[in-house]
């Protein structure tokens, strides 16, 4: 084989002067990859809604309806115009904010190589800069969201690239001219000056017109070029001083000018609208901030997060520091991350809805953190291996920090409010005609006509502030002929404030199911209007309350299907004041006495609290056990305890603790579901020998609602396992399929379903859901499965 030219090798070797060059542009590569990845996989949350519902509109009408809204038209502009060329869907809209993001870690990468001003020493400070821009995670949740928060970090960011390439501009004009350094054609000199200033007020005029937060960007900017003046350019000895501030002055003037016809509506808005936000301490409010800056929203962060705190915090003022070697730029980087958190602080902004407004600062902590390892440069006989580890430190930072969070946040359906998955669901399960969808808030209703399954839709409030005459009427009216209501409560706190909705439902219906779905609240009621009462002799607990009837929703026993709710009415009343709080847990039971569903909360859906209960007051408290997915058919038992609010414990009547209401025989479902819709905590659809494995919840037992509860040794985990038969059944499919579950030093043999609905009797493709238990007794965290020969291994346990 004949060797290589020299030459050619020459064209395909990366020198080391040019290694940051390639880094920088692989980081742009990787900054696309992590955008557009898994662009659409979350739902889009009622904020989206509002753009998509944009979309429909002209220029004009966008105009209009932002003139009533709380931000200006430019974003809904842009967008609407890309729509024209990608389309309205959730991908297309989000894929605009995907390449503004990009665009943001280009415009970072500029500015660093601006401030590296041709130091060798300083090559590699652009090349981390672009990198942890690249891999942030603040920064990608908001290219994958299409609202106009990356647009406003673009524009900022433009504007401090603008800023500091007029500073390099002003500084050349200031020096002798030197024919090496300076162009020689009049329109090239012209053109030097002129193409900054030109960004500048093009960046300008496009963030006032995206967002009503973003005069601090420019106040920030502004500070800089005055202390700039004042420091450096007021003692030159440039025959005209103040000709920079003057033309810096005229600059803000344009942007002003630019924005004047919008300028009444902007201040009319700001100053009419209701405010919002939290006042906290100042190191509380410095936590948040880095949290927020290091992970954005994401609900999975890494533990503990003081560690993350303080190095992010020391890289910060390292960098700062680092970077004084070009004051103006250490000092328009400062002045750039500390302008949005003094807002922040300033109008008590520190709230889940107003941490996006700190994206503006992201860049500059970014640049900051980035520059951190160049400070032992300046410092005399340091070692040159100081800074490399310090560099490869911060690159390592970086990665850390996307590697915990970012996984869990591309497969995660509740990263946004899942508005998707609801509708999915209702749309398996739902009946138009006999179904209701509530949404307490009706700027929701924009995001759910984009998923609409298909059911009608009541919005209340219809006004703010709500007109209790008006919500109960129209409650009434639509509830008629309902079997079901699916509520999706949204921002309670602002659109019923006092809470004349759920207050309604919880005392004419039963609440069968409550689930987060991200910020959004998703509670199922049933309705019920003819209520069976049965035999009862009334109870007094040792807490003072008295159970006096039990109406249920038909004749002992109630035969209820998968996805129905089993309904009870518990009739309370008490003697004597009662000082604490207690809740209810209502609990469908099998033969082994394992909890296959309960219903737990205070006396009327938790608008009636004990401690708020008059002597001799009849407190009607509805239950509604829904019936899971998957539930083998049988018999089952309806039980009842009542146990402290706040810590737990049972209170006993009679010496015991736990109330038989009755029994449940629930049916055969007529068809599984879509395995979608179920929420299953770890989905594995895989074949064990002649069965699949749908998938399977693991908790500490009691602990549903925080799957992540650690576990010590003693405690007992419940496995749910969701099995799917074959179909068409095999000649060979067995009686009874047993299972064999193995955990740290215990283990548990048993039929996939408990022994009361055997294989043998399962039905071509039926969904079947099993509840196991098993104590841990420390070792080995991760179950293991065994089925039919196949064997598993699940996923590592929480322990402390």
């Amino acid at each position: 084989m004949g060797r290589l030219d020299p030459g050619v090798a020459r064209r395909f070797t990366i020198s080391e002067r040019q290694l940051p060059s390639f880094f920088i542009a692989a980081s742009l590569l990787l900054a696309a990859f992590l955008r557009f990845f898994q662009l659409d996989a979350s739902s889009l949350w009622n904020d989206e809604g509002n753009s998509w519902a944009m979309l429909s509109r002209s220029f004009g009408e966008i105009a209009a309806a932002a003139a009533a809204d709380i931000h200006p038209p430019g974003y809904y502009w842009l967008l609407k115009a890309w729509s024209l060329l990608a389309g309205g869907s959730a991908a297309a809209m989000r894929s605009l904010s995907a390449i503004l993001g990009v665009l943001l870690v280009a415009l970072i990468a500029a500015i660093a190589l601006r401030s590296a001003q041709d130091d060798a020493s300083w090559r590699w400070f652009p090349a981390l800069a672009t990198f942890l821009a690249a891999v942030n995670p603040f920064q990608i949740y908001y290219s994958q969201e299409a609202r106009m928060y990356m647009l406003l970090t673009v524009e900022a960011t433009g504007v401090f690239w603008a800023l500091l390439w007029m500073m390099d501009a002003g500084e050349r004009e200031s020096r002798k001219p030197d024919r090496s350094d300076f162009p020689t054609s009049l329109p090239s000199r012209l053109a030097w000056p002129l193409l900054p200033q030109a960004l500048f007020v093009v960046f300008g005029v496009a963030g006032l017109w995206t967002h009503y937060s973003f005069p601090i960007v420019l106040a920030a900017a502004g500070a800089s070029f005055l202390v700039r003046w004042t420091i450096v350019l007021r003692r030159s000895h440039r025959p005209s001083p103040f000709a920079p501030l003057l033309r810096f002055l005229a600059l803000n003037v344009l942007i002003l000018l630019a924005f004047l016809p919008w300028l009444p509506t902007a201040v009319d808005r700001v100053l009419n609208w209701p405010k919002g936000g939290v006042a906290i301490g100042l190191l509380e409010g410095l936590a948040l901030t880095l949290r927020t800056l290091l992970f954005g929203p994401l609900r999975t962060t890494p533990e503990p997060l003081w560690p993350w705190f303080a190095l992010a915090g020391l890289l910060l003022l390292i960098g700062l520091a680092a970077l004084r070697r070009r004051p103006f730029v250490s000092m328009a980087i400062g002045l750039w991350l500390l302008a949005p958190v003094a807002m922040m602080f300033g109008l008590g902004l520190f709230s889940d809805a107003f941490l996006k407004f700190l994206l503006a600062a992201s860049p500059a902590w970014c640049l900051a953190a980035a520059a951190a390892p160049w400070l032992w440069k300046r410092a005399q006989g340091a070692s040159p291996l100081l800074p490399t580890l310090l560099l490869l430190a911060v690159l390592g930072f970086g990665t850390g920090a996307a590697a915990t969070t970012l996984p869990r946040y591309y497969h995660d359906p509740f990263a946004r409010d899942n508005y998707q998955g609801i509708a999915r669901y209702l749309k398996a399960v739902g009946d138009p005609r006999r179904d209701l969808v509530l949404l307490n808030a009706p700027g929701q209703q924009e995001v759910w006509r984009y998923y609409d399954p298909g059911l009608p839709v009541l919005a209340l409030p219809a006004q703010r502030p709500p007109d209790p005459a008006d919500v109960q009427a129209r409650l009434e009216a639509a509830t008629v002929e309902a079997r079901r209501i699916f509520a999706l409560f949204w921002a309670t706190d602002e659109a019923d404030p006092a809470q004349l909705v759920e207050g309604w439902l919880n005392a004419n219906a039963f609440k069968t199911m409550e689930s987060w779905q991200g910020n959004l609240r998703f509670v199922v009621y049933t309705l019920a209007n003819d209520l069976v009462p049965i035999d009862f002799a009334p109870i007094r607990w040792e807490n003072g309350m008295t159970l006096l009837g039990i109406e249920q929703g038909q004749p002992t026993p109630q035969h209820v299907s998968p996805g129905d709710a089993a309904l009870i009415r518990l009739i309370w009343s008490t003697e004597h004041p009662l000082k604490r709080r207690y809740k209810v847990s209502v609990q469908l039971l099998d033969e082994r006495n394992q909890v296959i569903a309960q219903h737990d909360g205070e006396p009327g859906g938790g608008t009636t609290p004990t401690d708020q209960w008059r002597p001799g007051q009849r407190i009607l408290d509805n239950h509604g056990v829904a019936i899971p997915f998957g539930t083998p058919p049988g018999l089952y038992t309806l039980k009842a305890t009542l146990y402290e609010a706040d810590t737990g414990t049972r209170v006993p009547f009679f010496g015991d603790d736990m109330l038989s209401l009755g029994s449940v025989i629930v049916e055969r479902a007529v068809q599984s579901p879509p395995t979608a819709v179920i929420p299953i905590q770890y989905r594995m659809e895989k074949m064990l020998g002649k069965v699949e494995l749908v998938g399977y919840n693991a908790y500490r037992r009691g602990f549903a609602h925080a799957p992540q509860t650690p576990l010590r040794p003693g405690d007992a985990v419940t496995l749910i396992f969701y099995w799917r038969a074959p179909s068409p059944l095999p000649t060979d499919w067995p009686a009874d399929l047993m299972m064999k579950l193995q955990l740290g030093e215990s283990e548990l043999s048993a039929p996939l379903a408990g022994g009361a609905y055997p294989t043998g009797a399962w039905t071509a493709g039926e969904l079947v859901r099993s509840t196991m238990e098993i104590v841990y007794h420390g070792g080995d965290a991760r179950p293991r499965l065994t089925v039919d020969g196949v064997s598993i291994t699940l996923e590592a346990l929480p322990v402390r």
